[in-house]
């Protein structure tokens, strides 16, 4: 693959399987150069390449989850990048030794806690300031006494940008809850993070007022101007609110020692006031963020030990900044990307060109910028920018131009340090001072730097806050430490921090993304050549491929060469004899590898091109397998051996044992054998002659055995017994079934095909006999005319033989009810008018039957569906006879149309029918209607209702 962020990713993750060793990514360029998003890409290929299951996936999707926390909270707007990282980042991805995914740890470095209170004009805060506003839903809002409009707030207004587009706060706002969510933030975790955000924002509206009258020690004195603002960040915050106003007001000072120990408050001014108001709000959002990393980092951490895991860092940070006016963050900022470019000289450029000149290797040294003078100048104790800065935080009352005198004082002649005084460019500003970084010159305005270096909230501000009834709040303040230790400054904490995460990237093996901006538009497709080159320059990216070009792309110690290829020769496998040196020769002259692909140093052997190494990998792929084979047999035939030495002295001792045993035990049981034969004879002979005794009559007696009782069961002849019952039943059966008439045979298939359809469906009268004809009765007044109608339906149609005839209630296409004779035949089903028996209709073939639906209910309902052009047909049998009689008629249709027409027809039973009896010739659509079966108290017998369009009732008391 050419050069690219997969390529880079995959490389380190292969590396560090193959090696087992430790890996980081070193990504670096300017300010919205692309650092986050190349960092984001580089986890998502590696959560996609690595391995797969329940507990892996979690692990991916919380390492995954953090990013758009970290981002909300960690990443605003500047005048150069819509989402710049204003907090430096190193997220270690953690593996066990197969390469699956089991944990993370991120460390974060000097977040640019400024921006929650100020910032340039045309910049942004944090996001989760803006995602707050447009994402919350009314009711929180409410809650939180926060209005949408950004504009509303102090601490959001003073830059005049509320919106980027590019960025959608809302969506983002919900990516953030759902993260928060896969992290394990608790709902009482995530009100909290609310309520601090939205106490931050009314801190930055709460206004001081000059006091008409000034205080005793002529102090001008302010006052809170809106103290709603006050209460509602106290309510949020959980703390007194007289208390807050009070810490905002005034600042407390001890005197004396011992019982001589006396404390008093002292009146702030307007100035002082607004300062410690801004460091609260600074302070809580930094120890909020910090928090917020540190709960991430429980969750996702590995429990397993640092021996038992690999990880794949990813170092996300600050890129060099250079703004129209730069402060203690800047200075800061830039000295990390100074670091960094420490190491990747040392690492590349420097530690490259001095291995080769140490192996004896023929070079031509290739010159670069070294920046170790400007970082020896900014962190070197005790007489380093950042010293210095320190000790004037140590005087009392001392200021920023106090401490611009003295860097004047120290580095006056130094080549990488201008000021107003030393300098003869005069575009300096006094109050500023100029360090000639490896990307260019910076000018920083020293206004802040004592302030910001120490870092500190007053004491009252920490005992009201430490007061906190929330309690994520009182994690954040815990208790005031009385001890008079002073804290480290912010500046040799960073300092510590970077020494820190130097030490950790020198013991992984380095990947570096330079990102280079092609533009400061912000748009895709513009390419300024002069910019770009200015990047490449100082990034010393010319240099480094000067090298990479003239020098080898592999190297490594003899024996590390000879042990991992050895096996790609006869002569070296498996065992060689020489020297480690003299074992890489006899490889490489194996290969026949040109003399230009490779070099011979004292200790090493280099590689040219990358295509040779990857030759060696893959002819060691090749053998591999072999030589796996052969030590698995080798290792096989060695522990069969050894355990059959083991196991023969114990064989041949249990095989004659054993035959002792069997002989004995043999004897036992043919003696016992015997004994049991004999008895279970005596038994068996026993029992069938009480059998024969109880049943020798048997043909004689009318119920052909029934009520003979049968012998009782000895042991031994329970199986016999279960045999004896089934012959007995078997012969019974026969027995019985020769002597029905045809008749009863008849009435007996069909009352097993009736069995069949309705047992524990729907209740039936089992005992009843089918009659089949109704109709033709002595109590039918109209008997004679019913009679010569079939006899001349008989004579036309081609119908033989009734085979059930009864009077039903059918349901018309009007949904009315009507009185018919329903007549079954053996090829037709025919209504009939009772009066004078004229048919309403032509006969309904049964061929054309498709199905029948029932209830399952003690009903006479029936449903005969059929195929277009006929009609269903909807009939209730129960209506004119209290003995039931669907069971004979389904009985009829269903094997008639299985026995003459070969047609299954399938009877199903539901409360629910679609039925179409509006069918006919002309109209072979017809009309769908719905049926349904419900209960009402009121109705004493099933009724039939018509309802509203097609849907209609029958309802059951």
């Amino acid at each position: 693959m050419p050069p690219h962020i997969y390529a880079l990713a995959d490389d380190s993750y292969r590396s560090m399987l193959q090696y087992k060793m430790n890996q980081c990514i070193i990504i670096s360029g300017e300010s919205g150069a692309g650092k986050t998003e190349a960092s984001k890409i580089i986890m998502q290929y590696v959560s996609f390449v690595s391995g797969s299951g329940k507990d892996i996936n979690r692990v991916k999707d919380q390492l995954l989850s953090s990013n758009p926390i970290l981002e909300a909270f960690g990443n605003a707007k500047t005048l150069r990048n819509d989402n710049s990282s204003r907090f430096g980042k190193y997220m270690e991805i953690q593996f066990d030794y197969a390469g699956n995914p089991i944990g993370g740890l991120i460390t974060v470095y000097l977040l640019e806690k400024s921006r929650v209170v100020t910032r340039a004009e045309g910049e942004r805060g944090f996001h989760i300031f803006y995602q707050l506003l447009a994402g919350a839903t009314d009711q929180q809002l409410k809650e939180l006494q926060l209005k949408k409009s950004p504009e509303a707030y102090k601490y959001l207004s003073t830059s005049k940008c509320y919106s980027v587009s590019t960025v959608n706060d809302q969506k983002d706002w919900n990516e953030v809850k759902t993260a928060m969510t896969t992290l394990g933030f608790s709902e009482a975790q995530q009100t909290t993070i609310r309520k601090t955000i939205a106490a931050i924002l009314h801190l930055g509206n709460v206004e001081f007022q000059a006091d008409t009258v000034p205080k005793a020690q002529g102090i001008d004195t302010v006052h809170v101007a809106n103290p709603d603002e006050v209460e509602a960040a106290a309510k949020l915050l959980g703390v007194n609110a007289e208390f807050l106003t009070a810490a905002l007001l005034f600042r407390s000072v001890s005197t004396g020692v011992g019982k001589r120990l006396s404390s008093y408050g002292i009146p702030l001014d307007h100035n002082s006031a607004i300062y410690v108001r801004d460091a609260l709000a600074k302070g809580l959002y930094e120890r909020l963020f910090l928090w917020l990393v540190s709960h991430i980092n429980t969750k996702i951490k590995s429990s397993l030990s640092t021996t038992e895991i690999l990880s794949i860092g990813l170092l996300d940070i600050y890129g060099f900044e250079i703004f129209q006016k730069n402060s203690f963050e800047q200075f800061c900022i830039n000295h990390c990307n100074e670091k960094l470019q420490q190491v990747f000289i040392e690492l590349t450029l420097k530690s490259e060109q001095e291995e080769y000149v140490r192996e004896g290797i023929e070079w031509t040294p290739v010159k670069y910028f070294d920046n170790k003078t400007i970082c020896e100048l900014i962190e070197k104790k005790p007489m380093g920018i950042i010293s210095l800065l320190d000790e004037s935080c140590l005087i009392a009352n001392s200021s920023d131009q106090a401490f611009l005198e003295k860097l004047d004082k120290y580095f006056a002649k130094h080549d990488h340090y201008e000021s107003f005084l030393t300098a003869k460019d005069k575009t300096i500003k006094s109050g500023e001072f100029r360090l000639k970084h490896y990307a260019g010159d910076v000018s920083y305005d020293v206004s802040g730097f004592i302030d910001k270096n120490k870092d500190t909230l007053w004491r009252d501000v920490l005992v009201v806050m430490s007061q906190s009834t929330d309690s994520l709040m009182s994690t954040l303040f815990p208790p005031v430490d009385d001890s008079k230790k002073r804290p480290e400054t912010a500046g040799s904490q960073f300092r510590t921090a970077m020494n820190s995460l130097i030490d950790t990237l020198l013991k992984c093996q380095p990947h570096y993304v330079r990102c280079i901006k092609p533009n400061d538009l912000k748009k895709s497709g513009n390419m300024d050549e002069e910019r770009t080159r200015h990047q490449i320059r100082y990034l010393g990216l010319v240099e480094n491929v000067r090298v990479r070009r003239a020098g080898f792309a592999n190297r490594q110690e003899y024996k590390r060469f000879l042990h991992r290829y050895k096996m790609t020769t006869p002569s070296t496998w498996p065992t060689w004899k020489g020297s480690d040196r003299s074992g890489v020769e006899e490889i490489i002259k194996h290969h026949k590898l040109p003399s230009d692909e490779f070099r011979l140093g004292k200790t090493k052997v280099f590689i040219k091109n990358p295509r040779t190494l990857f030759m060696f990998e893959e002819k060691r792929a090749e053998v591999l397998p072999k030589i796996m084979i052969k030590l698995q047999a080798t290792w096989r035939g060695y522990w069969q051996r050894m355990q059959y030495k083991k196991t023969r002295a114990a064989h041949n001792i249990q095989s004659a044992w054993r035959g002792y045993k069997s002989g004995i035990i043999y004897i036992k049981n043919q003696a016992a054998f015997l004994i049991q034969l004999k008895w279970r004879s005596y038994k068996a002979n026993k029992y069938m002659s009480s059998v024969i005794s109880s049943f020798q009559n048997v043909k004689s007696d009318p119920t052909l055995g029934k009520t003979t009782k049968w012998p009782p069961v000895t042991p031994g002849s329970a199986r016999a017994e279960g045999y004896l019952i089934l012959i007995w039943r078997k012969w019974r059966a026969e027995r019985m079934v020769k002597s029905l008439s045809e008749e009863e045979t008849s009435i007996i298939k069909q009352k097993i095909i009736t069995y069949d359809i309705f047992h524990g469906k729907k209740p039936w009268n089992a005992p009843r006999k089918f009659e089949a004809d109704y109709v033709d009765v002595e109590s039918n007044p109209n008997r004679k005319k019913f009679i010569s109608v079939m006899q001349k339906m008989f004579l036309s149609g081609g119908d033989t033989r009734v085979l059930f005839a009864d009077f039903v209630s059918k349901i018309n296409s009007k949904s009315a009810a009507q009185q018919r004779a329903l007549v079954v035949t053996d090829s037709n089903i025919y209504k009939q008018d009772p009066k004078n028996y004229k048919m309403t209709k032509g006969g309904i073939p049964l061929s054309s039957v498709s199905g029948i639906a029932l209830t399952g209910r003690s009903d006479g309902w029936v449903l005969v569906r059929c195929s277009a052009p006929h009609p269903d047909v909807l009939v209730d049998l129960g209506v004119f006879s209290d003995n039931e009689k669907f069971s004979e008629f389904v009985t009829v249709i269903v094997s008639q149309c299985r026995s003459v027409f070969g047609n299954l027809v399938s009877v199903d039973f539901s409360d629910n029918w679609t039925y179409n009896n509006a069918r006919s010739a002309k109209d072979n659509a017809g009309k769908d209607f719905q049926l349904k079966f419900a209960s009402d108290a009121a109705i004493k017998v099933p009724t039939f209702k018509k309802g509203k369009g097609t849907q209609n009732f029958v309802y059951y008391s």
